[in-house]
């Protein structure tokens, strides 16, 4: 008895879920969009569990690859004849990228922020660069189809032992996860987040970059950020990432001038002079206006020969007006007050 209500129970429910004989037009419709709507949210579940489980391996990978070369763990699948390979074509290689290079020979250096207090670093990544600036958008130091990418080195300017740009420009996805760059956004001191606008301590904790190449390994110290505008249906566009190398003092006087004019923070104890090798970090942001193609960028300079690494952290303060772009004053109002730094920060400016 009790099996056969069971069965006039499942009876009953297919009979309010599924199209039956001798239902109504609009009894039909209803069940058909009802069904439609069921599978939608399946489908979208599914895919939402799919890539959070991409996310989680992908980030455990990148985990186990810092493990890897700070040598927090022994490279057990040593390549012997790969290595010997790899000794014999890179010979001034640091040790620690060979097993690297065993993976993926496009490694061309490491990234690590590191975090106050803490025994995992804010940013720890192993830098590609490639043929273009598209592959590594989507594939892993592996090579592999990923959902994060890869930090990686812009193509124009190759990086080797004989030669390096002026300025270095990586690129990282803005994970929500905060995986690549997706914590970099912290130092917006303008941000949604932030209600106090003089609040620099982000900043104040993360004074510097550690940027090893396959060569060497430089500090370098932050000296600003800057909420940029990709798209000229924006207004301006400022093509920070295109500037690899300076010909002359004015072009880097005048390139350097611009970033600061844009920066939400002003940190005087980091002064820049022609000469210095900058380091420049991009990633995407929320988009402040429907139109306009957002960047956050973070910008360093290298600690020069003989310079302390240290950086008086309480000199720096919040700009009172950096410079945006036409559509986010015609959204937000309000316009550009001018130049918010001392321009002694740049060693004999415009001279």
């Amino acid at each position: 008895m009790a099996e056969k209500t069971n069965e006039n129970a499942f009876l009953k429910l297919a009979k309010n879920l599924i199209p039956w004989k001798g239902d109504k037009v609009t009894e039909i419709i209803r069940k058909i969009i009802f069904l439609a709507a069921i599978i939608v949210l399946v489908v979208t579940l599914a895919t939402l569990f799919s890539y959070k489980g991409r996310i989680a391996g992908e980030t455990k990978e990148n985990e186990e690859l810092a493990e890897l070369y700070h040598g927090a763990v022994s490279n057990m699948e040593i390549n012997t004849e790969k290595r010997e390979e790899l000794q014999k074509e890179f010979p001034e290689v640091q040790e620690q990228f060979l097993p690297l290079l065993e993976i993926n020979e496009d490694v061309i250096g490491w990234i690590t922020i590191e975090e106050p207090n803490s025994s995992y670093p804010f940013i720890d990544y192993v830098v590609m660069q490639g043929d273009d600036n598209d592959y590594y958008l989507t594939h892993n130091y592996k090579g592999e189809d990923s959902v994060s990418g890869s930090i990686f080195a812009d193509y124009r300017s190759p990086i080797t032992q004989e030669s390096r740009p002026a300025n270095i420009v990586l690129y990282g996805h803005s994970m929500k996860s905060g995986e690549m760059f997706g914590k970099l956004s912290r130092y917006f001191n303008y941000g949604y987040f932030y209600k106090d606008h003089s609040d620099v301590s982000f900043y104040k904790n993360h004074p510097t970059i550690t940027f090893s190449t396959l060569y060497d390994t430089s500090t370098y110290k932050v000296f600003a950020g800057m909420l940029v505008n990709t798209n000229e249906v924006g207004g301006e566009v400022f093509n920070y990432h295109r500037v690899h190398n300076f010909k002359t003092k004015a072009a880097f006087d005048g390139y350097v001038a611009e970033i600061l004019d844009r920066s939400s923070f002003i940190t005087p104890d980091v002064d820049l002079e022609y000469g210095d090798e900058l380091l420049t970090l991009s990633t995407c942001i929320f988009n402040y206006t429907d139109e306009a193609e957002t960047r956050w960028v973070v910008f360093a300079r290298k600690v020069r020969e003989g310079e302390s690494e240290s950086v008086d952290v309480d000199k720096a303060y919040a700009n009172p007006s950096p410079k945006y772009y036409d559509m986010y004053y015609d959204t937000f109002g309000g316009e550009w007050k001018g130049r918010g730094w001392d321009e002694s920060i740049i060693k004999n400016y415009g001279k």
